[in-house]
């Protein structure tokens, strides 16, 4: 029900209330004016007869004065007279307060409610001699119940009138002044829920659903405004963001290019013997030719490691595609092995088999690079570093939501020295880092933080000062993996 509704009906229906009790104060009253007119006329007709009857009881007796009373009965309709003696048995209907008031010389009245529809009775008391009498007059109560019904049906018609046209003029009032209103409120409301806050409303009326809209008309264009500083500020931070992690990743490719130099050479090396081989005469016939192709093959290895770090460099938008995480991690370990050998760091991985997702491989491979050239720097001393890929059941950090579930696991175990317990807090805070200066610019970590919150994950640390770190990414599973598991 609509509140233009319920207060049309709310207003109705005290009016009813207060037209029902008016009218019913009204019939009670005529009801209690007709009850004090008839035994105010009974009374009148008391005591002309009580009158007339003494004298006549005293001139011809009391058969003449009874007879007097008979006679009156023909003349008065529905009303009926009778004598009673108030030492008589027919007296014992009366009460001994009736009986004591009427031995006391006073009119006594009361409605008789044992024969349908009621009977008006009055006694007049009258004196003769050392007797008490009375005389005593009945009226049934028809005409005045008939009289009170017909009131009573009158005043209800004229109460129904009366709600049907307040019932009508209150809608019609009440739609205009409050229903449509809140019409256009919510149709406002509803388009500045989807997104419209161009939108406004205009009110023709002056009151508080007016001053309802001017507001909502402030909000709507303080909101306007705040949309376009929150668009501008998050166009300005995903830039800075994007500015970060193509820096993280640029500085990843320097710490990787001495690595991949040492690559290289052993091919140049293959290189430069095969081709002085072939410029010396040293290699003849079918050798010229095994030197030629040796030449190649080393050469496109070469080309192989340049295109790697090239596309690992390039900055580009994230890309969603089918990729199987377990040649991603043995693609990245390949890629790390040079850096991880000069350390006397052995790299391994474990996985449950083919893995696949919809990720952009570059960015995953960006935050796992990230994790473990941390973990290599982490490793003073020679040992193993383990990336662990399956599943396991989690429940997401308070920033992200929702209930326990099965998620897509990937640790990196190191065996370093491992963070102390006031830093962890701190891992993945822009800039913040525990290296010496020039090794690292505290980046690493927040933009791997920030590249698999847009995969809609998550990456956890845990640690033990002496007895190394595994940082965690949880990543949702999508439905690439589903169809790889059916088949």
């Amino acid at each position: 029900m609509t509140l233009a509704r319920k207060l049309v009906f709310a207003l109705v229906l005290l009016a009813f209330a207060v037209i029902a009790g008016l009218e019913t104060v009204e019939v009670r009253r005529e009801l209690s004016r007709a009850a004090l007119d008839m035994q105010q006329d009974h009374r009148l007709l008391g005591h002309a007869l009580g009158g007339s009857l003494v004298r006549a009881w005293e001139v011809e007796g009391g058969d003449q004065a009874l007879m007097l009373l008979s006679q009156a009965n023909r003349f008065q309709g529905q009303v009926k007279l009778s004598w009673l003696w108030l030492d008589s048995p027919e007296a014992a209907d009366l009460s001994s307060e009736q009986r004591a008031e009427l031995l006391a010389g006073k009119d006594v009245s009361f409605v008789d409610e044992r024969r349908a529809p009621g009977v008006l009775r009055s006694f007049t008391p009258v004196g003769i001699g050392p007797r008490q009498g009375v005389i005593a007059i009945t009226e049934p109560l028809t005409e005045q119940r008939l009289h009170v019904s017909q009131t009573v049906l009158g005043m209800a018609v004229a109460t129904g009138v009366i709600f049907l046209a307040f019932l009508g003029v209150a809608m019609a009032m009440g739609h205009r002044l409050v229903g449509r209103p809140v019409e256009q409120l919510v149709e406002f409301t509803r388009r500045i829920g989807q997104g419209d806050l161009e939108a406004r409303v205009h009110l023709r009326q002056k009151d508080e659903l007016s001053t309802l809209a001017d507001a909502m008309n402030q909000m709507a264009s303080g909101l306007a405004a705040a949309r376009a500083q929150v668009t501008a500020e998050t166009a300005a931070r995903l830039a800075t963001l994007e500015h970060l992690r193509h820096a993280d990743r640029l500085g990843t490719v320097g710490k990787l290019a001495s690595g991949v130099a040492h690559e290289l050479g052993t091919p140049l090396n293959v290189v430069l013997g095969r081709a002085k081989m072939i410029a010396s005469g040293e290699a003849e016939g079918e050798e010229t030719r095994e030197c030629a192709q040796i030449i190649t093959q080393q050469v496109q290895h070469m080309t192989g490691i340049i295109r790697q770090l090239l596309d690992f460099a390039r900055r580009r938008t994230p890309q969603r595609a089918p990729q199987d995480l377990a040649e991603l991690v043995a693609h990245t370990l390949r890629l790390l092995h040079p850096m991880a050998t000069r350390r006397g760091i052995h790299l391994a991985s474990e996985a449950e088999g083919p893995l696949r997702l919809e990720v952009d491989g570059g960015q995953i491979q960006q935050a796992l690079t990230n994790l473990v050239v941390n973990g290599i720097h982490a490793m003073k001393r020679p040992g193993t570093l383990r990336v662990r890929l399956g599943h396991a059941r989690a429940l997401p950090p308070v920033e992200l939501g929702g209930p326990e579930a099965e998620w897509v696991r990937m640790d990196v175990m190191d065996e370093g020295d491992g963070i102390s317990p006031e830093t962890i807090p701190r891992v993945f805070e822009p800039f913040f880092t525990t290296k010496d200066v020039g090794e690292g610019t505290g980046l690493g970590l927040s933009v791997s933080y920030g590249l698999i919150r847009d995969h809609g994950g998550w990456i956890s640390v845990s640690s033990e000062p002496g007895r190394g770190s595994c940082f965690s990414i949880f990543l949702p599973p999508g439905a690439g993996e589903s169809e790889e598991a059916e088949a």
